[in-house]
């Protein structure tokens, strides 16, 4: 069976301990080698305005991984001159690893919006697609993603080997649903209020040294 990695994309604006928990149960179930977080630079749906700079956003991922076996960091988006799309990122990965498959980790809230993305119905040309459970948010067939990604269904993440399939495939991954988002994080941090249990200690300390969301923008 060939070797899998996962990627597992984001503004991680900051990082949190709902990203380190998906990610390590994914990597648990789906018998991935690594899961791999990508940092975004310049993120096509979200403006500077919203973001801490990217150099920043990179440094609370490498803290935040500190310490976590498998989970590791790739830059190909942080450093990037324009804005990144996945489908490239994907494309990028083939080039550098082309005997290992990508597993792209998506959560199911992002379901609602993937039609959006660029060349979506070209992501399973180049990855396996993980759709990991989040609170509140349900496969709905009468979503484009969802109709389109169904067809590529298998039972168990244990079947996403590509020479079984003779392509790439797609599952369902249900991973400890921690109601933690970076929007609460951010206003927290810009309050001064405690950030404990919901991120790496270090990640809190960094972004508060920094004064990344000090400014009413970053909500």
């Amino acid at each position: 069976m060939t070797r899998k990695t996962g990627l597992l994309g984001g503004a991680f604006n900051p990082p949190h301990y709902g990203h380190l928990q998906s990610a390590r149960e994914v990597m648990t179930a789906l018998g991935l080698e690594r899961v791999l977080f990508i940092p975004s630079g310049r993120h096509p749906f979200k403006g500077a305005d919203v973001l801490a700079p990217v150099a920043h956003r990179v440094a609370m991922v490498r803290l935040a991984l500190e310490g976590e076996p498998g989970l590791d960091l790739w830059e190909i988006e942080a450093q990037a001159p324009t804005v990144s799309y996945t489908i490239e990122t994907l494309a990028a990965w083939h080039r550098c690893h082309p005997d290992e498959e990508p597993v792209l980790l998506l959560g199911a809230d992002i379901l609602g919006e993937l039609h959006l993305w660029r060349a979506w119905q070209d992501l399973l040309a180049l990855a396996h697609v993980a759709v990991m459970t989040r609170p509140g948010f349900f496969w709905d067939a009468r979503l484009p993603a969802c109709a389109y990604l169904e067809h590529h269904l298998v039972t168990t993440g244990a079947q996403l080997d590509r020479n079984r399939l003779g392509r790439y495939g797609v599952c369902q991954v249900a991973v400890t649903p921690l109601e933690i988002a970076s929007t609460e994080l951010r206003r927290r941090l810009r309050v001064g209020q405690s950030v404990s249990g919901l991120t790496p200690e270090v990640v809190g300390i960094y972004a508060h040294t920094h004064q990344l969301f000090s400014s009413q923008l970053l909500e």
